[in-house]
């Protein structure tokens, strides 16, 4: 006992000496101010030799103790030249930076989360600070970068939940978070308000020693820690509120005409060819009364689309505690989004926790993260045509002749057993079914609920050995679970369609008996590194170097079951309430890549920069006996700058990269394995197994790709002008494909590597430029844009596709479609008063985008900035399903024709006239691929006529269930839209009497303008349109505080 009091008393003494040798040392406090007077928010103080360091705050304020006996204060930033000044006594000590010709050492977080000067770079590298993206609160952080860099794509669909598609030079990234390569985080997974910066990699030798996971460049995403904070605990609030307000893009249908075909009224009938809504007395179903009874036939649903949609709204909350003291700093941040979307009972929360803590110390340092992020939504519907979105039953396959708000909350007439709505119910009183759902049916009792909870958690450990050697051990894991649960109550006369759930993408279940469908995802992933690095100077010269290894390994589960034969009980959504017995499928998908991998670094004189890297992988799913593959890459900086003593006034920074690398893509998991599927239920109860289908040898390389990269990057006048220019080759070979094989052999494929190569090539440009820059005045202007395109540069005389587009020298992204008989001097020619659709596909363009771009801007007067974000594309094909429908159920607003008025006037009658010829006499021959052989054909003007009708389904014949679209319905890609739009007013400090650092209140807009050349009723940001909800604007308000 008395020796536990004598340790408690020592513990007082060595603490109480502590806390005395600490209320010794000097205090100062300051301001850190560039040379108009504005804050140099995260400047570093340091004490020079000691680890008391603090950073500036919102205001360039800040503390830091400094020892009695006095010492050096160092201060620096990012472009700015270092500060030191001797402090021997406490006080006020304010620092006024000025501007460094240095500019060009700027630090770049590269591949593995090596730092290097972005002079040094031998490839593409961009960043994007964390404050770009959180002007404006989205709900995917992937959008927020729409425009911000070249080469980078974000496609931004206006269907509910989607998730945006991130591309860099037309391929997918690897996303990085803190250094580690997690398998199964996405952007989505990540709140804006925790990124503090942002590096895209763009081509795989920027990115080779991540392996073939970062052979399509890679996005890195540095979060926040306790270090991005103020000196001692800091809590900072934002609050990020927008309403829908209009749309940029919504489909519209005509309100003259309703349902029937040819030009009379049919009550069964779901097209709207029918005759004119004049008012005349029909029995038609009185859905309150829920009665047939005779009332004027009108237009009542003029607006029913509009009606049907409801008021939605993004909100973002975000709260984050730091604590930064001397060596120690820790950050805890909460996050909620909740999107309320445009359709009844849509609804989609995000939750975000992070934990991050940095220690530093001497030669010890140590960081960690943690992070746990949840996605919900009870419903968020479906979408297509075949999955029979809203749009299919309510603007598609039903005319404007009721009121849907007479249904709202009215969908049963019998519940379980039969719905109230407009088809099916005949006034004999017999029900004869539809084909379609009453739509708040589809909102209520037709859910997809989705539910993905992810868990991630990294910690890196890193000692310096000596000064020319660091060691780093990092480590990071993820875990996952996602869910998709599909329900329909009995009574649908909709099937779920292509609706996916985790393990099936095309699920096709439950009619009038029900269903319930559930998929389950479930994993994790370990990504570990050893890493030795460091870098020395000799003279002239310079040497970087890193030793290392990782091993990779990551398991998917996949767990799909649903009913069969229907649910046995209305309402009760359960396996266990299948009719017959439930079929339940699972899989398992294993993968380890064990790597060792090396970097070397040579500088001369601050001129020439040259590295090297080489990768050795081991891959479980390639052969044991070809399992391991090496790929190496080369890059080089000339800073030319360095040449030209004499412009230093004005030249900050010329250097041509260039940049070399091979990249290796092993097969996927079970692709040359010999797995068997196992299905239960074989033969009655019995299990059986079935043999794989494809053959596999075991000299299967892996796909590969050669990547050359060429630029010139400049900097100007202490970095007011900015431009960077790049150019590269990336030529795919070795590519993996499914061979067929005959029949006979029992197979019907085999897996090898064919002899067809594919070339993308591309151009870049980056622009930046401060015109003005005065203390209460500043403008920023930034500019990207970008071009690629793919070509074949070698055929496989056996294995390519037997196609004339499919040729050295041609577009790989030819856009097929079947065009219309046309004579030869281009007229289009009829049969019997229709169009011809010819049996050979051509080439109507190309679907990639010729350019895009990407325009922002800053203004800032005083405390009130301006920030305005403009994107676009420019070129490529795709088609609209909307509109190709809109046209075949005759309920598209440009349909109401002359010809149509006469057709519907005398129904059964032919008025439309199809400009063109027909043949009269002689024939054609064509060969293989369409070309014409022999032609004796002679035409004459066509005299044929046919319903309006007719032609327009003629024009339009394309299905959502396996057919091209037609070249009416092929559409240019390119738009223009303002993306984004901030104006902020930042409060002066002092209107806080010291209660809080800082605060600002921004007008905030997303979505704000759209220009299509050709889309009208839909957006085309998404890349591809299959029944796309309607394109909204959304304005609202952003606040933040700082205490």
């Amino acid at each position: 006992m008395r020796l536990t009091q004598r340790i408690w008393l020592a513990l007082f003494f060595v603490a109480g000496m502590m806390f005395s040798m600490n209320a010794q040392d000097l205090e100062i406090t300051g301001k850190v101010t560039n040379m108009n007077g504005e804050p140099m928010i995260g400047a570093t103080i340091v004490v020079v030799g000691t680890n008391n360091a603090t950073v500036a705050d919102i205001n360039g304020g800040y503390n830091l103790k400094v020892p009695k006996a006095g010492g050096t204060v160092q201060v620096s930033y990012v472009g700015m030249a270092t500060i030191e000044k001797a402090v021997t006594q406490a006080g006020i000590y304010n620092f006024e930076m000025e501007e460094s010709g240095v500019a060009l050492s700027e630090i770049v977080v590269t591949a593995l989360g090596i730092k290097r000067e972005e002079k040094a770079l031998g490839y593409s590298v961009q960043k994007v600070s964390g404050d770009n993206v959180q002007k404006v609160a989205t709900v995917d952080v992937a959008t927020a970068l729409s425009g911000k860099v070249s080469g980078l794509l974000v496609r931004n669909s206006s269907d509910f939940a989607a998730v945006p598609i991130v591309t860099i030079r037309g391929e997918n990234p690897l996303i990085v978070i803190d250094g580690v390569a997690y398998a199964n985080k996405t952007l989505g997974d990540i709140a804006p308000a925790d990124i503090d910066e942002i590096s895209i990699l763009k081509g795989a030798t920027a990115s080779a020693l991540y392996g073939y996971r970062g052979d399509n460049g890679a996005i890195l995403i540095t979060t926040k820690n306790g270090r991005s904070n103020r000196s001692g605990i800091t809590v900072d609030y934002s609050s990020n509120t927008m309403f829908t307000a209009g749309f940029l893009a919504i489909p519209e249908k005509q309100t003259v005409y309703g349902r029937g075909d040819n030009g009379a009224y049919n009550i069964n009938s779901d097209k709207s060819w029918g005759s004119v809504m004049d008012g005349r007395m029909l029995n038609q179903w009185d859905p309150v009364a829920l009665e047939f009874r005779e009332y004027e036939y009108t237009a009542r649903g003029v607006d029913n689309f509009a009606n049907f949609l409801e008021q939605g709204y993004i909100t973002t909350n975000n709260l984050n505690i730091g604590f930064n003291k001397g060596d120690f700093s820790l950050r805890n941040s909460f996050n909620w989004m909740q999107n309320k979307g445009q359709y009844p009972n849509s609804t989609l929360n995000k939750y975000t926790y992070t934990l991050g803590s940095d220690y530093k110390a001497n030669r010890l340092s140590i960081s960690s993260n943690f992070s746990y992020a949840k996605k919900a939504s009870p419903n968020i519907g479906t979408n297509g045509y075949t999955s029979y979105d809203p749009m299919y039953t309510l603007l598609i396959w039903s005319s404007p002749d009721f009121d849907i708000r007479d249904y709202k909350d009215n969908y049963w007439i019998t519940r379980g057993v039969q719905q109230n709505y407009i088809y099916g119910i005949q006034p004999n009183g017999t029900y004869t079914g539809a084909s379609q759902n009453n739509p708040y049916f589809d909102r209520y009792e037709k859910t997809n609920e989705i539910a993905r909870d992810i868990v991630n958690a990294d910690f890196t450990f890193g000692y310096d050995i000596a000064k020319w050697m660091k060691a780093t051990v990092r480590s990071g894991l993820d875990f996952y679970n996602e869910n998709g649960t599909l329900r329909i109550s009995k009574g649908s006369y909709l099937s779920s369609g292509n609706t996916a759930v985790p393990g099936n993408l095309y699920t096709w279940q439950g009619t009038k008996d029900g269903a319930f469908v559930i998929g389950q995802n479930s994993g994790f992933s370990i990504n570990s590194d050893l890493l030795l690095s460091g870098d020395a100077s000799f003279g002239d010269f310079g040497i970087e170097y890193l030793a290392g290894g990782t091993v990779f390994f990551t398991k998917d589960n996949n767990m799909f079951a649903r009913t069969d034969g229907g649910i046995s009980v209305p309402g009760f959504f359960s396996l266990k309430a299948s009719v017959n017995t439930a079929q339940v499928t699972s899989s398992l998908f294993r993968r380890q890549v064990n790597s060792l991998y090396g970097r070397l670094g040579l500088s001369w004189r601050k001129l020439i920069y040259v590295e090297a890297t080489g990768r050795n992988d081991w891959s479980s799913t390639l052969p044991a006996s070809n399992r391991a593959y090496f790929y190496p890459s080369i890059s080089s900086s000339f800073v030319l700058s360095e040449l030209l003593p004499g412009t230093s006034g004005w030249l900050d920074l010329l250097k041509w990269r260039n940049s070399w690398t091979v990249s290796k893509t092993p097969a996927a998991i079970y692709a040359i394995n010999s797995s068997y599927t196992l299905n239960n239920a074989t033969w009655n109860t019995m299990n059986g197994a079935a043999p794989p289908s494809s053959l596999y040898g075991d000299n299967i390389l892996p796909a590969s790709a050669e990547t050359f990269e060429t630029g010139i990057q400049a900097m100007l006048f202490k970095n007011r002008v900015m431009f960077d220019v790049s150019y590269y080759t990336k030529r795919f070979f070795d590519v993996l494909k499914s061979a067929p094989v005959s029949p006979a052999s029992g197979y019907s494929s085999n897996y090898i590597n064919i002899d067809e190569e594919i070339t993308r090539k591309g151009y870049e440009v980056t622009l930046g430029f401060t015109p003005v820059k005065q203390k209460d005045l500043q403008w920023d202007l930034g500019f990207n844009w970008s071009t690629y395109k793919r070509y074949y540069t070698a055929i496989d005389s056996v294995y390519s596709a037997k196609n004339p587009w499919v040729a050295e020298g041609e577009r790989v992204d030819a856009f097929i479609r079947k065009d219309f008989l046309k004579s030869p001097d281009g007229q289009f020619i009829f049969n019997n008063g229709r169009l011809v659709t010819s049996a050979y596909n051509t080439v109507a363009g190309y679907s990639d985008p010729d350019w895009l771009w990407g325009l922002n801007t800053n203004l800032r007067y005083k405390n009130i900035s301006l920030f305005v974000s403009f994107d676009g594309v420019v070129g490529g094909l795709m088609n609209s399903r909307t509109e190709s429908y809109l046209w075949q159920s005759g309920n598209h607003p440009e349909s109401l024709t002359d010809e149509r008025a006469l057709d519907a006037a005398t129904a059964g009658s032919k008025n439309f006239l199809g400009e063109g010829v027909k043949v009269v006499s002689g024939t054609v021959t064509y060969d293989a691929y369409g070309n014409i052989l022999t032609d004796t054909r002679e035409f004459a003007p066509n005299d044929i006529k046919s319903t309006y009708q007719q032609y327009v389904i003629d024009l339009h014949n394309s299905s959502a269930w396996g057919s091209n679209s037609t070249y009416a319905d092929t559409y240019s890609k390119t738009y223009f839209k303002l993306r984004e739009i901030s104006m902020t007013y930042d409060f002066p400090r002092s209107m806080f009497g010291g209660i809080a650092n800082g605060a600002s209140i921004s007008f905030v807009g997303q979505n704000v303008l759209l220009v299509a050349k050709d889309f009208r009723y839909s957006d085309p940001d998404g890349g591809s349109e299959d029944f796309s909800d309607p394109a909204v604007r959304y304005l609202g308000f952003n606040l933040k505080v700082s205490f």
